[in-house]
């Protein structure tokens, strides 16, 4: 603003990658969509939520870069009493939706783990977790809100009014926050570990769902910037927590969309993703189509086809009553509980395998009736 006094700016550290964000993780997001709409799996309660999270972190990226138009990364003493309450409003709206951002998008990963695998004991942690994340969500929400008695002392200290420890809160949300990323990134481990697909095809799985660890790396390392950010004097400088913010809240959004990239990852890197199988036969990634029939297991029956032309119809009919009831009963698992227990392979609806059939049919014509 021209109206700030002129001085070293650290605008760009906060503009460049919320520019670069806004072009990437909408892209990443896009892309699931397209692989749920490819693989007809309709659109589930994680879809749903990632498009939330991505709808809360460009709100995000919005206030964030509205406030480096009034001065955020300039020191605050150059800033005009008007443009610093501005942009300390701006950067307060922000931290309250960074909250919903990242436990919007810690649920959606959940929900796709409800998607894909079948276990009792893995679903129960999985209802668990929302529960206590959803929870969290609000209960930090509010805390971020009404962080000082009144409201708007968040970001004019010279009104008269109490404000909570701000730092301590900041470390409370980071290790929640940290603690929850290593309890989703290790969850599907073992499903997939005991599991009796392919080596390679269980590596690939793992490697998808292990590269939620940069999404904690992300986590630990704006932890340490916490204190100092909280701690300043000069909070429209010392940006380096509200960097960090942005690059963590995009990369959870982006590795929760990696899971259902499985094409694209198969065409890059084909040794470890591609799950070719040969001849007409192939394979795709798939999840559970969301509906009333989602537990059930997916049947196939075949009638032979012979005899007259009345035949002919009722046995195509009831091929077509039974690819019908594969259609509705497709449940999409990855992995499915085998009888002792333990998932195995399952070639039916999940890691899906689809193979076409050519039937020929030929009749002797009815002698004609006088």
């Amino acid at each position: 603003m021209s109206q700030n006094t002129p001085g070293p700016s650290r605008a760009l550290e906060i503009q460049v990658p919320c520019i670069v964000f806004l072009v990437i993780t909408p892209a990443f997001v896009a892309i699931r969509l397209w692989s749920r709409f490819n693989s007809k799996s309709g659109l589930g309660g994680d879809d749903w939520t990632i498009l939330a999270s991505t709808v809360f972190a460009i709100i995000v990226m919005a206030f964030m870069l509205a406030s480096c138009t009034y001065g955020f990364g300039q020191h605050i003493a150059n800033l005009t009493r008007p443009n610093r309450k501005i942009t300390l409003k701006l950067f307060f709206v922000s931290q309250a939706f960074y909250k919903l951002t990242m436990n919007t998008t810690k649920m959606s990963i959940l929900m796709l783990y409800l998607r894909i695998f079948i276990q009792r004991w893995f679903r129960i942690t999985c209802h668990t977790l929302l529960v206590i994340i959803a929870s969290y969500m609000v209960a930090a929400f509010f805390a971020s809100v009404f962080q000082c008695t009144p409201v708007p002392r968040a970001w004019d200290k010279t009104i008269a009014g109490s404000c909570i420890d701000i730092t301590t809160n900041w470390y409370a949300n980071a290790g929640f926050s940290i603690a929850t990323d290593i309890i989703i990134l290790a969850l599907p481990m073992y499903p997939i570990y005991k599991s009796k697909t392919p080596l390679k095809r269980k590596i690939a799985l793992m490697i998808v769902f292990a590269l939620g660890a940069f999404v904690a790396v992300t986590s630990i390392i704006r932890m340490q910037t916490l204190n100092f950010s909280s701690t300043s004097p000069d909070t429209t400088y010392d940006i380096a927590s509200s960097v960090w913010t942005i690059t963590e809240e995009n990369v959870a959004i982006i590795c929760a969309c990696l899971p259902m990239m499985w094409a694209p990852l198969a065409r890059l890197f084909p040794s470890f993703f591609s799950t070719s199988q040969g001849g007409n036969s192939h394979v795709s990634l798939a999840v559970r189509s969301p509906g009333p029939n989602t537990t059930s297991r997916s049947r196939s029956s075949w009638a032979q086809l012979h005899g007259n032309s009345g035949e002919m119809g009722d046995s195509i009919n009831h091929l077509n009553d039974s690819q019908n009831r594969i259609s509705e009963d497709s449940t999409g698992q990855i992995l499915r509980a085998g009888p002792s227990g333990e998932a195995e392979y399952q070639d039916a609806k999940g890691i899906r395998k689809v193979t076409e059939y050519r039937v020929s049919y030929v009749g002797t014509k009815k002698p004609s009736s006088s």
